[in-house]
């Protein structure tokens, strides 16, 4: 097999270099997808695409440009043989191949310069017949009339003294043959071309030359040589170089005979040039002769043409390319589904429409019940309809369809999805209306939230959506509505979130308001001691100043009487007042136990005295609504129903170790020991024993109650923003 254009076989080189940047771009695809998309999200938004197909579809592409660039090329096998019709000459030459020709007046010889001429004439045929005759003493027809030009030159290339034994020179002869190798018929197409020096040794060339001009042949004389003429120069016996002799043996000298072959050209309607410069001289012979003949038609059995099979590579990539267009990259077809425009939505009742698909054909399917209100049954025969033809052309269209069925029925979480699934059409009208739907359906959402948050960023993305609508279509008049009336109810639900109270303190600030609650209960409980010392020594007083002769056993029960008549009167009196304290504090109940039990002989004067009653002292200890109230506020109902927000607790009350229950085991025989210590009086800025004692044992009480406080766990607590 060849090739006619093998030049075009450099292009195939392109082919691999396409492979490797097909590869390259498919890696850098994959790698830029999972980059911009999270692989959760990958099979949906990009799943459509079977990569394995795009593989295919460019190996059927690249096979199409290999074989394309093939066929230009020309593909070449086998060889045909016809019969083609030509239009042109018929020309012989004659070339004298006499010792003659050897003189060297012309380099570097007379019969090498016509070989050279003949082939330069040769070069400039166009369709012409061309055969050879080789003439000396007689005349031989070395090659017959043919387009071969390739065999002609080949043939004129062969000549040499030694073709013809019989030596002399016979133009005679070559122009016999000449006619007769013409034929009889006479066409006016037909010509002699002689080369020679003119030295006719035998014949009659002239009258010859007028019989040929009768069967339509013209004859033309080619001149070689120069009129001094040169000697003849051959080989000799020895292997030197001689010169040819006559019969005397003298040496011959060659000259040319111009006049001769002039006589012979126009004797045959021709006409003579000499052979100066080849390529001008047959240039000049071709163009002037071809004026004097008629070209004709004649036919020609040596034509043999190569057969080119170019249609076949072709024919194959015009196949490859049509399967790579009809081959999607897609698993099934597409089908095309229209839909017309949008309704609006009504804003003065705060309710977002939603703009609606139809279908351009009356038969699509769900489009019938979706206008008859049967929105479940338009729904469900749209999901139906994706799921037969998962990859169509009408996917997006039924996707939004779906979305507006979807809305109708209030499960905006369905349509939500629906219309993302509509934004990837290419189609931009198709992709303006899903924004307009998602930032309708993105507000309805967000009223359905009961979080405040959530429904802020339903609202924040609904105008987002609305913005990417205003983009594609500026004059949507709807759309700029709907922007505005959201970004108002934004900006309120921003301002209501700002009017509700602050969180509850974090758990640092709680330890602080502890240690001033702590620090109160020690105030308190400092000047307990000193109040029952009081009581303790008044009641005492009294009973030994009424009743100095009454005996133990007599006063025992009296006085365990009067200790329980004023437990119950301290405890009414702290039971009233209680409520005087907004909140109660971590020491109220701490202050309540520790207050002592009267003595037996108290009971009486008690009420006379001028000291605080333990409510009073709650109440001064609890704090007031500006001091502890305020920082702490109770959260709104829609704060303080998380399970992690603290709420107070009441401490738990306990009893000082220090504390006094009206002396059970006191002697009532020995009533004169107590009148010490009732008439023991208190010095100025100083305590008396036993009130250091009772100071003492209820400091430490307070230490102990510290450190509980400080190891108790905390709840954190959460803030909700």
């Amino acid at each position: 097999m060849s090739f006619g254009a093998p030049e075009w076989l450099w292009a195939l080189l392109a082919v691999p270099a396409l492979v490797a940047l097909y590869l390259r771009a498919e890696q850098t695809s994959k790698r830029r997808l999972r980059e911009f998309v999270s692989s959760r999200l990958l099979p949906q938004l990009a799943g459509t695409v079977d990569r394995r197909r795009r593989a295919t579809r460019f190996a059927l592409q690249l096979l199409g440009l290999a074989l394309a660039i093939i066929s230009l090329a020309l593909p070449r096998w086998g060889y045909t043989f016809q019969d083609v019709k030509r239009r042109g000459l018929d020309l012989l030459l004659a070339v004298d191949t006499s010792r003659s020709m050897l003189s060297n007046d012309v380099a570097p010889s007379r019969l090498a310069r016509v070989k050279l001429a003949a082939q330069d004439l040769i070069n400039q045929l166009q369709g012409d017949r061309v055969g050879l005759i080789a003439f000396a003493g007689r005349a031989f027809l070395q090659a017959p009339l043919t387009i071969d030009y390739e065999a002609a030159v080949e043939s004129i290339n062969a000549l040499d003294t030694k073709t013809i034994p019989e030596g002399g020179t016979n133009i005679s002869a070559a122009i016999a043959l000449a006619n007769h190798t013409f034929g009889k018929s006479a066409t006016g197409n037909r010509a002699l071309i002689v080369f020679t020096d003119g030295e006719e040794l035998s014949g009659d060339a002239v009258k010859t030359a007028k019989a040929a001009v009768d069967n339509g042949m013209h004859i033309f004389t080619i001149g070689v040589g120069t009129p001094e003429g040169s000697l003849i120069p051959i080989t000799s016996e020895t292997g030197g170089t001689a010169f040819v002799k006559d019969m005397k043996g003298q040496v011959v000298k060659s000259k040319l005979d111009e006049k001769r072959l002039r006589d012979v050209a126009q004797a045959a309607d021709g006409f003579y040039l000499h052979l100066e410069n080849g390529p001008r001289t047959m240039q000049q012979l071709y163009g002037e002769g071809r004026i004097k003949m008629q070209a004709a038609e004649f036919d020609v059995r040596l034509a043999r043409r190569p057969s080119e099979h170019y249609e076949w590579p072709l024919g194959l990539a015009l196949l490859a390319l049509t399967f790579s267009i009809l081959f999607p990259e897609r698993k099934r077809a597409h089908k095309k589904i229209r839909v017309p425009a949008p309704a609006k939505i009504a804003m003065a009742a705060a309710a977002l429409m939603l703009l609606s698909a139809q279908l351009s054909l009356a038969s699509a399917p769900g489009v019938d019940l979706y206008r008859d209100g049967k929105f479940e049954d338009a729904y469900a025969k749209f999901q139906q309809t994706l799921k037969e033809h998962p990859q169509s052309r009408a996917e997006d269209r039924l996707q939004f369809d779906s979305g507006a069925a979807a809305y109708k029925l209030k499960d905006y979480g369905k349509a939500l999805e629906a219309f993302s699934q509509a934004l990837l059409s290419p189609d931009q009208e198709l992709q303006t209306k899903s924004h307009y739907n998602l930032g309708n359906t993105l507000y309805q959402h967000g009223e359905t939230q009961r979080s405040d948050d959530k429904k802020l960023a339903d609202w924040t993305n609904a105008l987002q959506h609305y913005e990417q609508t205003l983009k594609a279509d500026p004059h949507d008049k709807d759309a700029k509505d709907n922007y505005e009336y959201v970004k108002k109810k934004i900006e309120e639900l921003k301002k209501k979130k700002e009017q509700k109270p602050p969180p509850s303190p974090s758990p640092q600030q709680q330890p602080q308001k502890n240690k001033n609650q702590q620090q109160n209960d020690n105030q308190h409980q400092q000047q307990q001691p000193q109040q029952q010392q009081q009581q303790e020594q008044q009641q005492q007083q009294a009973n030994a100043q009424n009743k100095p002769n009454e005996t133990g056993q007599n006063q025992k029960p009296e006085q365990q009487q009067d200790q329980q008549q004023a437990k119950n009167e301290q405890q009414k009196q702290e039971q009233q007042k209680a409520p005087a304290s907004p909140s109660p504090s971590p020491g109220t109940g701490q202050t309540q136990s520790n207050q002592p039990s009267p003595s037996p002989s108290e009971g009486k004067n008690n009420a006379a005295k001028p000291d605080r009653s333990p409510g009073e002292r709650q109440a001064e200890q609890s704090p007031t609504p500006g001091e502890g109230e305020t920082e702490s506020p109770s959260p709104s109902p829609g704060e303080g129903e998380d399970e992690n927000d603290p709420s107070p607790t009441p401490a738990e009350s306990r009893k000082f170790a220090g504390e006094i229950k009206g002396a059970p085991d006191q002697n009532p025989e020995k009533p004169q020991e107590q009148k010490p210590v009732a008439a023991e009086q208190e010095k100025e800025g100083q305590m008396s024993e036993r009130q250091a004692e009772a100071l003492v044992e209820s400091m430490k009480d307070e230490e102990t109650r510290v450190r509980l406080d400080e190891h108790k766990a905390t709840r954190p607590v959460y803030n909700d923003w």
